[in-house]
């Protein structure tokens, strides 16, 4: 189901396959210390960004991932859930800077969230993680991490407190608006 292509990231040789152009597409960038989980429906075009980046330049190995059976709602989704396993994972530090993804629902989600664990199965074989995601999961790096995924409920809890800030009096009828 999955196909994982692995080249140096400061080439731009990507042979002829017409998915790098129009498909989307889950990469994984990496310096053997560091990585950057992303996702584009054109890879060819994204890398070429990101070797021009400042942020990105000491990157040595990108790792494309591609399925016949991907669609934008699927990468996004994988996306998400790579970074929060990468990090609970730490065979690499991430330098994502997008933390808090929300938790969408979409057409067969519990289709692609059955083959998810193919996909993390194929990157441990490749050794670009070490655990598996049961161990991932169980662990309290993955419990209490920055990258976890917010259900509606949480977000919504996250943004009352971004407005009411530290003023204690709205924290408190915030507190007993839900039952606390």
């Amino acid at each position: 189901m999955y196909t994982i292509t692995d080249k140096e990231f400061h080439s731009d040789n990507y042979g002829n396959h017409n998915y790098l152009n129009d498909w989307p597409m889950l990469y994984i960038l990496e310096d053997g210390k560091e990585a950057y989980i992303g996702e584009s429906t054109n890879v060819k075009n994204r890398m070429t960004r990101h070797r021009a980046s400042q942020e990105k330049r000491d990157f040595k190995t990108e790792h494309l991932v591609y399925s016949k059976e991907f669609n934008q709602s699927v990468t996004f989704d994988y996306e998400s859930k790579l970074i929060q396993l990468f990090a609970a994972d730490e065979q690499y530090v991430l330098t994502n800077g997008n933390a808090g993804i929300a938790d969408k629902n979409y057409f067969n989600k519990t289709y692609y969230d059955d083959r998810f664990s193919n996909l993390w199965d194929l990157l441990r074989k490749k050794k670009l993680a070490k655990h598996t995601i049961d161990e991932i999961v169980n662990s309290d790096m993955f419990k209490f991490s920055p990258y976890k995924e917010l259900n509606d409920s949480q977000r919504e809890a996250v943004e009352e407190i971004s407005f009411y800030g530290s003023d204690k009096e709205k924290l408190l009828k915030l507190n007993i608006k839900h039952g606390q």
